[in-house]
This record gives C-alpha cells, sequence and structure tokens, in this order.
C-alpha cells in the first residue's frame, strides 16, 4: 500500500500518494534548478498555484488523494522542465546519497596502529606532518600516549580495497 502526505501547494492542501510527491518534488526541483536565481521563488509560486488549480479542478474535493497519474497529466499540461530554460546548477538526485566522512584507522597508510593514517586522511593533512606533530607533542607533554592507545582500541579499521 502506498503512503499518503498532506502537503500544501500554492495555498492548498492536498492528500498525495507518497510516489506521486517524489515525482512532484523532483518535477519541481527540476524546474527551479532551471530557473535564474532572482525569479526562482516568483516562477516556483506560480507554478504551484497553477498545479493547485489544476488538483482542485480534477479532485472536486480537495479530500481526494492525489495520485501519479495526476501528476503525470500536470506535467503534460504545464510542460517539461525544459521549457522552462537551460540548466543552471544540477538538480539532485534522491538516490545520491552524499558520502559521510568516517573517521577510521588507516589499513594501507600506517606505522604503528593506522590512527594517524587515519585521522590525516579525515582531516585532509599528510600523515607525516600528524605523525611529527604526534610525536612532538606525546614527547614535550602535551598529548598522552593513552589517547593514541585509545583511539588504537576503538577506532575501527577501514575496509580492504576491493
Amino acid at each position: 500500500m502506498n503512503t499518503t502526505l498532506k502537503v500544501r501547494i500554492g495555498q492548498t492542501v492536498f492528500t498525495i500518494e507518497g510516489d506521486a510527491h517524489r515525482i512532484l518534488s523532483d518535477y519541481l526541483d527540476d524546474i527551479a534548478a532551471r530557473c535564474e536565481e532572482s525569479a526562482r521563488k516568483e516562477v516556483l509560486d506560480d507554478v504551484e498555484m497553477r498545479i493547485a488549480d489544476l488538483f482542485s479542478g480534477w479532485l472536486g474535493n480537495p479530500a481526494n488523494v492525489v495520485d501519479t497519474y495526476m501528476v503525470r497529466r500536470v506535467q503534460e499540461t504545464i510542460g517539461r522542465p525544459e521549457d522552462f530554460g537551460e540548466l543552471k546548477e544540477p538538480t539532485r538526485k534522491p538516490d545520491e546519497e552524499k558520502e559521510v566522512k568516517r573517521l577510521l584507522r588507516s589499513r594501507n597508510d600506517k606505522v604503528i596502529g593506522g590512527v594517524c593514517g587515519g585521522v590525516a586522511k579525515f582531516v585532509n593533512i599528510d600523515p607525516t606532518l600528524l605523525r611529527i606533530a604526534t610525536l612532538l607533542l606525546v614527547v614535550f607533554g602535551g598529548l598522552s600516549l593513552w589517547l593514541y592507545i585509545i583511539l588504537w582500541i576503538f577506532l575501527p579499521m577501514e575496509e580492504r580495497s576491493k
């Protein structure tokens, strides 16, 4: 069974299927990416008002559910995003997620336990510089050797390269 959501489109609240909402959101995002920044809000407000008018006319009652067929009809009526101009900024893809940076011990760049190699990769600095700084801090009392050992124990090792 498809989930339903309550959404506000052009000052009117509609009940919309989850898949239809995703398609409509992608459509609006694509239109927004093709508009000049200065006119983006106005264009999107106008498009949303037109979508709300179309949905209201087809549904008759806002309590009825908007489905993917209605969203496709809206797209045919209003037009393709390409009709709004050239792509100004990249559109987001729902299946593309930003890679989360994790603090891990390095498997390949290690001298003792891979802690300095992993931390250096995490903060994007040269591991040799971090090793020298760590050694100086341990020798001159600014950093305890216990911290390195604790990180060595609790930081997971990065996965093997395939």
